[in-house]
């Protein structure tokens, strides 16, 4: 079984010379791929062949950036240029597959630097490896190291210049020790992505919920709004380039965005612990974002909720608890009827054939069924997403999950504490 790793992000507080010291080792690292990535390719251009990083190394340590940026960054750097070009003769192999042969970062660019290993201090910080060389003439970069982490559990850490090195990251990887209770995989959860709400869930026991994506929505909205007032006042500034505050509103977006699906994927699985559940099915199209027509201001919403990153993360904690994920094509899942059992054809880009279903989506978030029955449309979704999948349920025990009210989430931050928000026929206040 492969290892799983964790990845814990922090923005780096600099002064001015630790900052300009972090700007040139990335500036070296850039240099340094480049002149791995110059091995590689004249060797390809040449031979038709690969360049392995051990023959590699060989021919780039005699480089003086190797020589300024040290042994242990630049070697991880040159291990870049590997993975880059093994992504590129996989795809070489694929039939049909376009590859593009890895290009040069820009002269005037950055690079990440990432550390296979560091020493800890006394005070619970750590200094960034460099070269005497480089030492002597920057000064050292001190890093507090997070209280919440063991050090003998990182595998590496990566700092990244964002924005043109306007500022840092650094990364925590970490081995992630699998937890594996036992769980039944008879009971499942399937989840229907969308917009307002964000992953509404049914399961084989009769429940239903809605993660609800309104705030999401609404954050998307204002940073559309303000970085479209910032847009027009750069574009008769004549300025090209993110400006400061474009930088700082994207981020702050990018972080509530991160935040809130963490949370999501916490409840969910959290939800599929506490009840036992073993298996979790999504609904998905491969190029759903790219083909969508929704209309221009839907398209934008939809577009902007990162459901792939959802997704990802979903399948990264199933890993980790074993539990099982099943990806499902959801096409006409919400067209047909669950309680009546409608066909659920495949879509098919090339058919003409029209597919009729014998309930009908009457308004915005309602379903009526043959018998005139209404429930709630993406509970609807969620279930028929379920049913494509060919999981083995009873009828019944979902469709009292269809035909209940769900009760609808908001994960919500008020302060320093984080809060849940349960919203049905009642309303309760649940802090976490």
């Amino acid at each position: 079984m492969s290892k799983q790793y964790g990845i814990q992000k922090e923005k780096l507080h600099l002064n001015k010379k630790e900052y300009l010291a972090l700007r040139q080792l990335c500036w070296l690292s850039k240099n340094m791929f480049n002149v791995g990535l110059y091995q590689v390719r004249q060797h390809f251009f040449e031979t038709k062949q690969y360049l392995c990083y051990e023959e590699n190394y060989k021919i780039a340590k005699q480089n003086e950036n190797y020589k300024l940026l040290g042994s242990a960054a630049s070697q991880q750097t040159l291990k870049k240029v590997e993975e880059a070009f093994k992504s590129f003769f996989s795809l070489i192999k694929i039939e049909g597959q376009k590859a593009r042969i890895p290009r040069y970062l820009k002269k005037d660019g950055f690079f990440e630097i990432s550390y296979p290993q560091f020493k800890l201090q006394a005070d619970g910080s750590f200094n960034v490896p460099m070269s005497p060389k480089f030492k002597k003439e920057f000064g050292l970069i001190n890093i507090k190291f997070p209280s919440n982490l063991n050090s003998n559990d990182i595998c590496e850490i990566r700092i990244l210049p964002k924005y043109n090195a306007s500022y840092f990251e650094i990364e925590y990887v970490y081995e992630v020790k699998t937890i594996k209770p036992k769980l039944n995989h008879k009971h499942a959860l399937s989840i229907d992505l969308g917009i307002n709400n964000l992953a509404t869930c049914v399961t084989t026991l009769g429940t239903s919920f809605i993660i609800d994506g309104r705030k999401l929505k609404s954050v998307n909205q204002r940073y559309n709004q303000q970085n479209a007032r910032l847009q027009s006042i750069k574009d008769k500034q004549g300025i090209k380039t993110l400006t400061n505050r474009q930088i700082r509103l994207l981020e702050k977006r990018r972080n509530f965005v991160r935040d809130y699906l963490n949370k999501t994927t916490r409840y969910i699985i959290n939800y599929c612990l506490d009840h036992n559940i073993g298996k979790i099915v999504i609904g998905y199209n491969q190029g759903w974002k790219q083909n969508i027509n929704l209309g221009k201001q839907s398209n934008q919403k939809f577009v902007q909720i990162p459901h792939s990153q959802l997704i990802d993360k979903i399948e990264s904690m199933c890993k980790r608890y074993g539990i099982e994920l099943v990806k499902q094509e959801e096409s006409y899942t919400s067209k047909a009827s669950f309680i009546d059992k409608d066909h659920l054809p495949a879509y098919n880009e090339k058919e003409d054939k029209i597919h009729l279903f014998s309930g009908k989506r009457i308004k915005r978030g309602l379903y009526q069924t043959k018998a005139s029955i209404k429930i709630n449309a993406d509970v609807n979704g969620a279930a028929n997403i379920l049913r494509k999948s060919n999981h083995e349920f009873h009828l019944e025990e979902v469709a009292k999950g269809i035909l209940t009210f769900p009760t609808r989430i908001r994960l919500i931050s008020t302060g320093k504490q984080n809060h849940i928000v349960v919203s049905s026929k009642n309303h309760v206040s649940l802090a976490v």
